[in-house]
């Protein structure tokens, strides 16, 4: 019992910091377009990108969030991108606005790496094929039920249930002959005469 509470535990911690993780991108997203009206032909486009790709972002957490191991490489990719934006902005402080990327991105790509370990997000690449398996006898198993026909499987199982255990089981194809059963069996006799010996009439 402790144990189911420290991973539902560790699971909504996880959530948690995603859904934060979500809401603050999706903020920033919204500070970015509306700092658009102020900026420049020259930097119009790459900041309507970077405000245009927060929202993607803030969409990913969520999805993450939601279903957090159904989407294999999404965590890596995001953790990977935010971390390099850190990188960028803490080498270049110089630059416009690397210092609130720097602060932002920091934080990201810490929330990120403590819901990736909360979540077991590394899980999901080894949850694609059990899925869909069930799905298949599923359905299989709901398409015979609906047709009125049981399954092979069971049909076979119920077979050999109601089979008296003491009658022989149904044989396929007729067996041979034993060698001792056939040496049992009585010889004919030779004729005596062959037909190239009768008088020709």
């Amino acid at each position: 019992m402790p144990a189911e509470v420290t991973t539902s535990r560790r699971r909504a911690t996880g959530r948690t910091l995603l859904i934060i993780s979500a809401l603050g991108t999706a903020g920033f997203a919204g500070w970015s377009m509306a700092q658009l009206q102020q900026s420049g032909p020259e930097t119009f486009l790459a900041e309507a990108w970077h405000a245009f790709g927060l929202v993607v972002f803030a969409g990913l957490f969520a999805l993450v969030a939601w279903r957090p191991r159904a989407y294999p490489g999404l965590m890596e990719l995001t953790i990977l991108h935010s971390a390099g934006m850190f990188v960028l902005a803490f080498s270049n402080q110089d630059a416009a606005g690397s210092t609130a990327n720097m602060v932002l991105h920091g934080l990201l790509t810490l929330a990120l790496l403590i819901a990736y370990v909360m979540l077991g997000c590394i899980k999901a690449w080894g949850r694609q094929s059990t899925p869909v398996e069930r799905k298949d006898s599923a359905k299989d198993h709901s398409a015979a039920k609906e047709s009125g026909k049981k399954p092979a499987a069971e049909t076979e199982q119920r077979k050999g249930l109601e089979r008296d255990p003491g009658s022989p089981a149904p044989a396929s194809a007729p067996r041979q002959q034993s060698a001792p059963a056939r040496q049992a069996q009585p010889t004919k006799p030779m004729p005596q005469s062959l037909p190239e010996d009768r008088p020709r009439s």
